[in-house]
């Protein structure tokens, strides 16, 4: 049986002559609030899978792909997530020649953006067989339900249900927590770091492996002291015992 997320592919047109783009101008966030999510996502997913060399992880990339006419087209996913293929920097994520449509994709909407996000993207995401689909309103004035997630199911999305919503292709559970989408681990039993927390946990550390090395330098100058005073009390013994004699 051919997996849900992959399509049948077209033979890949000569890449000589033809121009595929890498941007389109626009900002790579609507407001500091997506920018912000954005990132924190990505980072978050990075050192998740940091071990495994065939996760393929990015944002704001064109992914471009032939559609049923043979015609080139492009989208733009916020976030997507491919699993099985090579971990290195792209240009642009081409489906027909990558031969797989991501796993996972998330959007970050607003009201500008959710006619599109629930609309077009979502029947292309159905069409490649993206398998999860999520759709998170960072500033919570476009959707009532900020969290709003899409398994594929023989072609279509069904709605996942629930204020936790888990990825079975990530392995992690989408949680909307004080107003941002984090990612939990139910196996570690925990978040995954945010970027601010990954860096005062490092700063943590360092503090830490700075203080034990300046206690153990204290001990180490107490004991040498110690040891020096201890070899001029058994000097004095000495001349003490030898001016007895």
């Amino acid at each position: 049986m051919t997996p849900e997320n992959t399509i049948t592919l077209y033979p890949p047109r000569p890449l000589f002559g033809e121009f595929l783009p890498e941007s389109d101008g626009k900002p790579i966030a609507e407001s500091d609030t997506h920018r912000d999510q954005l990132f924190h996502l990505l980072n978050s997913l990075d050192d998740h899978f940091r071990d495994n060399p065939n996760v393929y992880i990015t944002g704001n990339l064109f992914l471009h792909y032939l559609d049923e006419n043979k015609q080139r087209k492009s989208i733009t996913p916020d976030i997507f997530v491919v699993l099985g293929v090579e971990k290195k920097l792209r240009r642009y994520y081409q489906l027909e020649l990558e031969g797989k449509a991501p796993d996972v994709v998330i959007e970050l909407t607003s009201n500008e953006t959710q006619l599109e996000d629930f609309g077009d993207k979502r029947e292309i995401y159905a069409w490649m067989g993206v398998r999860e689909y999520y759709v998170f309103d960072p500033t919570g004035e476009a959707l009532k339900e900020r969290l709003r997630g899409f398994r594929l199911d023989d072609g279509d999305y069904s709605p996942m249900m629930g204020a936790r919503l888990h990825s079975e292709a990530l392995g992690l559970d989408l949680v909307v927590e004080q107003g941002r989408l984090r990612l939990f681990d139910p196996k570690r039993r925990q978040y995954l770091l945010t970027h601010e927390e990954s860096e005062a946990a490092r700063r943590a550390a360092e503090a830490k492996t700075k203080a034990a090395e300046e206690k153990a330098e204290q001990e180490a100058a107490a004991r040498e002291a110690a040891e020096i005073e201890l070899a001029r009390l058994r000097e004095e013994l000495a001349k003490l015992r030898s001016s007895k004699l």
